[in-house]
């Protein structure tokens, strides 16, 4: 609760299956509940249009068990029929408060508790979260005054104020969302606007996309990758932190065979526990290096996140870092073979690691390869 008002979230799929997308090993829709456990909201509707099967699988399934793992009450809202972006906000059952609505296909690292405050700071009926996209124009951009061209830019990129697809409904902004056919939030806006109600915007900067196709979901992987520590990383400590080491020859990585590396059976991507508040990650990674008994450079850190256990409800927090083999493996002499064995990034799965971490794993590979091309 926050300020006796509840909190709580609609998630739509919007086109097909986009919630189903998977972006660096996390859907889309579990994406946004983590986000939502991490400012501290227990209290999540999702939202889902009742023909779309496969995602209300998910939603039930892992989706729930995360929520619910977080200490949230966590419950699925089967649309019978289309109610449009903001529809289902009047539909839901909710308490005597505000709600906070998401769009499953935003990912953006916005502050989602100063957005609650802002909302009931300014007393607004309803509050859009805002901000400043950069729109290239395709054609010669002309000024003119008292019929004279005074300016001619050629393809200018202009800044334009968005939504970002995030809001806060107060009660009343609900009570005022016509029942029955598709509401979108640009009716509701117009809605209150007429009535005389008070319409807020939070702007922000923070990094935002809209997930609606195959190239997006690229950009997706990346603007989070660079942007880790705002997409990453919860509010709250995590209950341990792990770090794990890739060490590389070529496109191939070390996967640990023995116990000693403090790897579990399966001959997973080495492992390291840190060991106390005092120990930064990179301590860690240079002492799993040299547990791994293999000629690699310093280890340099790639990326961090946290992760929720459904079943346990702890908060793992995972330092990765990559490193190269400074002798080539063909020497066979230089390079102990007992504990450690070789393989293809291509061929790593879920076996070797967490999800997340294979994902971040290919994704590096292939950002390296992109970049030695390219140079």
């Amino acid at each position: 609760m926050a300020g006796g008002r509840s909190r709580r979230m609609r998630a739509s799929s919007g086109t097909r299956h986009k919630a189903l997308v998977d972006v660096l090993g996390v859907s889309l829709l579990e994406r946004n509940i983590l986000t939502l456990l991490s400012h501290g909201y227990h209290n999540i509707v999702a939202t889902v249009s009742a023909q779309e099967k496969a995602l209300i699988r998910v939603a039930r399934g892992r989706a729930a068990r995360l929520a619910r793992a977080g200490g949230a009450n966590f419950r699925v809202h089967l649309e019978r029929r289309p109610l449009g972006t903001i529809g289902a906000a009047r539909t839901i059952r909710a308490n005597a408060g505000d709600l906070l609505v998401v769009n499953v296909d935003n990912l953006t690292s916005l502050d989602l508790t100063a957005l609650l405050a802002h909302h009931q700071r300014t007393k607004a009926a309803m509050t859009i979260a805002t901000h400043t996209e950069p729109f290239p124009l395709p054609f010669g951009q002309v000024s003119i005054k008292k019929g004279r061209v005074i300016a001619y830019r050629e393809k200018p990129i202009l800044p334009v104020l968005l939504s970002s697809g995030t809001y806060v409904l107060s009660p009343s902004a609900r009570q005022r969302i016509p029942a029955g056919g598709p509401v979108g939030a640009p009716d509701l806006v117009h809605i209150l606007l007429r009535e005389k109600e008070r319409v807020a915007a939070f702007r922000h900067a923070c990094p935002w996309i809209d997930i609606n196709d195959c190239a997006s979901v690229a950009r997706a992987e990346a603007l989070i990758g660079a942007n880790f520590r705002y997409f990453e990383l919860w509010c709250q400590p995590p209950h341990r932190e792990i770090v794990i080491l890739w060490a590389f020859n070529g496109t191939k990585v070390a996967l640990a065979e023995s116990a000693a590396c403090n790897t579990p059976p399966g001959r997973a991507l080495p492992v390291e526990q840190i060991l106390s508040a005092a120990e930064s990650p990179l301590d860690a990674a240079c002492r799993l290096r040299t547990r791994i008994c293999l000629p690699v450079a310093q280890p340099q850190l790639v990326v961090s996140f946290d992760e929720l256990s459904s079943r346990t409800g702890w908060r793992t927090r995972y330092h990765v870092f990559a490193c190269e083999l400074t002798v080539r493996k063909n020497n066979r002499n230089l390079i102990p073979q007992r504990r450690m064995r070789w393989l293809n990034v291509s061929q790593l799965s879920e076996s070797h690691g967490t999800s997340r971490t294979i994902a971040y794993l290919k994704r590096y590979v292939t950002s390296q390869n992109s970049y030695s091309h390219r140079h």
